[in-house]
């Protein structure tokens, strides 16, 4: 168990490395709204929206980078792109990572491992 606090911290894109842990902070889209009025006409307005997940993701592992897009590796074993003009990604700690995806990860097998007995 983890016993010391650590604090996640915002990424600017330039920032992220390969091999480092990373999560989603909070995700910007863009809405187009339509604007009437009376005295004018209509006018369609592009809003942006900032949103945080409605889930907390588990830390993914940055493989490449090609900014303004990054590889990152999900616990599943699958490989996910995103793009880091639309998603502020935080920073965290190698050891909060691997707690956190303990449980998430499939037991090893000792047994496969093992060589030299023969069959009879």
């Amino acid at each position: 168990m983890v016993k010391e606090i650590t604090l996640a911290r915002s990424l600017a894109p330039e920032d992220i490395k390969p091999g480092t842990f990373v999560m989603t902070l909070h995700r910007q889209n863009q809405i187009m709204m339509g604007k009437c009025s009376e005295s004018s006409d209509p006018q369609v307005v592009v809003v942006p929206v900032i949103t945080r997940p409605g889930f907390v993701e588990l830390p993914a592992k940055v493989l490449a980078i090609c900014l303004p897009f990054i590889v990152v590796k999900r616990e599943t074993g699958k490989t996910e792109m995103i793009d880091t003009r639309a998603e502020r990604l935080a920073l965290v700690p190698k050891s909060f990572a691997k707690a956190a995806l303990k449980s998430h990860l499939p037991p090893k097998d000792k047994k496969k491992n093992k060589k030299g007995k023969k069959k009879k």
